[in-house]
């Protein structure tokens, strides 16, 4: 026993002793949860004789799982591989392959893969005689997956609507659902579903059950949504021998059904619940801890409890105020150079933002300082398939031969032209020896149907109103493809996450466009820098910078952290209601993100803001985000654009005034390279395509060349790869 509870504290001690009943235990951030889990199971078998095969472990990830396998065998050696360690999905499969045929299934039963779902969900569509624009599969099937996690069969939202939009989607979900019963196939969601409905319908097979896991258990409890608490619920209910281990205070995945009442309802249905709060952290410094503390309390609904660590002393706080987000990331550029100098390796540092179109300048901003990064839980900001859909656009507006990108675009968003279109137009290129991009001229001719016919001339008509692409600037010709395509429409009628930061992804390549044409570039230039940046994303560095939402990094740990963006509307990031209390709801939400990203530090903690921010092509001036105001002040080292500060002397109306009209003052001097020089006016600088020049201005946004063959040219630092000769 002496080695099972060597080196935790008494709270942590009292947990993994605590067997019998239910247990709520709250696991702070760094708090040592995974320790305390895995010595409470070994301590389990070797303190108190229960067997391995009455012990269940529920975690939410194979990567969790795993882990929480190795620790337990290193402790207990192999008789853990007899203990039920795995995902909610994992065991439910388990549990089906023994009883499903007691539902009429097959007990070979597949599980669907996403593209799967989607066809049979097309087949239906054409069954049903809709229309597959109208009734998007990707939409339809998100609508049917939060369905099924609130527990609303397709018979009961049959019941509830009777018109519109949603009588087609309950439609269409008991034709799914039939399918997949005739054809003996689950969905994810179903493979939960199925085992509450063979426990709800057969009592003995859960009795079975209930007998044998006599000790349950439940990682990183806060991510339930109410299917999973109902099979907790269910399995726990005879021996109430379970352990619920989370923290409140990191419950950030509501929009993927997560239920922060699920605690309540725990306590609801296990009044005997004993509570254990683990509040020493074992990452951070008591800085970064305090500041988590004061930002956190101001959430009303929570478990209470104060991180602290034993670690003493720690850097205050870093907040930057930036004049802009160029200036914001080129701030975190030179404190990450610095770090490297002395010592820290990039793998130990991390730029943490709300939403994942802000990495878009932050992968710019890198790239052009030579700094190796790598994304965690998302494609690099040119990889991302709307980028690639409007930029496709804009190939062949520049380049009408550009087939590739023609084929790719010529059906996004949905205009019916299928397989059978694209073969009929192929066809017809082959027989008359012309480009695909003619062809489609010719398309009255092709023999494809009437709406199909309409729908690329609607297309060509678009090609045709920005060929004279001189007359537009570069963020014109994206914003209008963007809402004459049909592709701004197609995401607004998703309405979900996804297609939201989707919108705000192009929001980012507006605005990136708009900076582009401010220096007085050409729409081929950018097409050319674009192409030239993506080549370039496909470096990849193992020791590297870790680019992330909050969200992709909650359980991670750097010892340098960038937190970027926190302005009001951006961080928190909340859109007005008409429901007060939803509001709140969600404000307490981005709280708990703010938290987590917080206390991913363990060293040093960086915040930044902007006052002026480009979004979908124009200057937004928002205000620095409530979370850094609820940090005090005596924790924080607050820093300034010098610029910023005699700009703001003069006032607000004066302070827009210069940014409108750009009279931004001049910086002597500024690393703008990937060579780590800086540079002055008056040096003789080299650029790959403009040739040799002499520096004639420097300012925040841009360096002014005046070129031997050109002449003056302002190139946006973002893309000013530059050599001194």
């Amino acid at each position: 026993m002496l080695d099972i509870i060597k080196n935790l504290n008494e709270q942590q001690k009292l947990a993994v002793e605590t067997t019998e009943g239910p247990l709520i235990v709250i696991a702070g951030a760094g708090s040592g949860k995974t320790s305390v889990l895995t010595r409470r199971i070994a301590y389990l078998i070797s303190e108190k004789n229960i067997s391995e095969n009455n012990i269940l472990a529920i975690t939410f990830t194979n990567k969790a799982a795993k882990e929480m396998k190795e620790r337990i065998h290193s402790l207990v050696g192999e008789t853990a591989k007899y203990i039920w360690i795995s995902t909610f999905h994992s065991m439910c499969v388990r549990i089906l392959r023994q009883h499903i045929e007691l539902l009429n299934y097959n007990k070979n039963f597949t599980i669907l893969d996403p593209s799967e779902q989607k066809l049979i969900i097309k087949n239906i569509l054409k069954e049903l005689n809709y229309s597959e624009d109208e009734y998007e599969p990707n939409v339809i099937l998100n609508i049917i997956s939060k369905n099924k996690n609130e527990n609303v069969s397709s018979t009961k939202l049959l019941q509830t609507v009777r018109w519109g939009f949603m009588e087609k989607v309950a439609n269409i979900y008991d034709s799914y659902q039939k399918y997949l019963k005739k054809y003996s196939v689950l969905d994810f969601d179903d493979l939960l579903i199925k085992v509450i409905e063979l426990f709800e319908k057969y009592p003995e097979v859960l009795d079975k059950y209930q007998n044998k896991f006599k000790y349950i258990h439940v990682d990183e409890y806060q991510d339930t949504n109410l299917i999973q608490y109902k099979l907790i619920q269910l399995l726990s209910n005879n021996n109430r021998n379970i352990c619920i281990v989370g923290d409140d205070d990191q419950s950030i995945y509501s929009w993927r059904g997560a239920r922060s009442d699920n605690l309540i309802n725990f306590e609801s249905d296990f009044p005997e619940f004993k509570l254990i709060v683990l509040d020493q952290n074992y990452r951070s410094n008591n800085v970064i801890l305090d500041a988590a503390n004061n930002v956190i309390k101001n959430n009303k609904i929570r478990k209470e409890k104060n991180l602290w660590s034993a670690k003493k002393g720690g850097n205050k706080i870093n907040v930057y105020a930036a004049f802009n987000e160029i200036d914001e990331v080129e701030y975190i550029a030179k404190k990450i150079k610095n770090a490297i100098n002395e010592g820290i390796e990039y793998k130990d540092i991390a730029i943490l933002y709300r939403a994942n179109y802000l990495s878009r300048i932050i992968e710019n901003t890198l790239l052009s300082n030579s700094i190796p990064y790598k994304l965690v839980g998302s494609l690099k900001f040119l990889q991302r398939q709307e980028i690639k859909d409007i930029l496709a656009y804009v190939n062949v507006i520049v380049n009408p031969q550009a087939e590739l990108s023609l084929r790719r675009i010529i059906n996004v968003p949905k205009r019916g032209i299928g397989p059978t279109s694209i073969e009929k137009i192929e066809k017809y290129m082959e027989q008359h020896n012309m480009t695909f991009y003619d062809t489609l001229s010719k398309i009255e001719q092709v023999g494809l149907s009437k709406k199909s016919t309409q729908e690329i001339i609607k297309l060509q008509n678009i090609f045709k109103k920005y060929s004279n692409f001189k007359k537009f600037t570069i963020d014109e010709i994206i914003m209008g493809i963007y809402l004459d395509s049909g592709y701004s429409s197609m995401l607004k009628e998703a309405n979900d996450e996804h297609s939201n930061d989707r919108i705000s992804n192009i929001s980012e390549l507006v605005s990136s466009a708009k900076q582009y044409s401010e220096m007085n570039n050409s729409i081929i230039d950018y097409v050319t820098e674009m192409s030239l940046m993506a080549d370039s994303d496909d470096e990849n560095f193992e020791n590297s910078v870790t680019l992330s939402t909050i969200h992709a990094a909650k359980g991670l740990e750097y010892g340098i952290v960038f937190v970027v963006g926190l302005e009001e509307n951006i961080f928190p990031s909340i859109k007005n209601s008409d429901d007060f209390n939803d509001e709140q709801t969600k404000m307490e939400e981005e709280r708990r993100l703010a938290y987590v990203a917080i206390t991913r530090a363990k060293n040093e903690l960086y915040l930044s803001y902007s006052n002026r921010r480009m979004q979908f092509g124009a200057v937004k001036y928002n205000e620095v985000s409530r979370f850094i105001k609820e940090i005090p002040t005596t924790l924080v080292n607050l820093e300034k654009n010098t610029q910023l500060e005699s700009i703001h002397s003069l006032g607000i109306e004066e302070t827009k005034r210069i940014y409108i009209s750009k009279l931004t003052p001049t910086i002597k001097e500024k690393i703008v390279n990937k060579d780590k020089s800086t540079y002055n006016i008056g040096d003789r600088v080299g650029h790959r395509k403009f040739g040799s020049g002499i520096i004639t201005a420097i300012t925040v946004d841009s360096i002014t060349i005046n070129f031997d063959n050109l002449g003056d040219k302002i190139l946006l630092k973002e893309y000013a790869n530059l050599s001194k000769e």
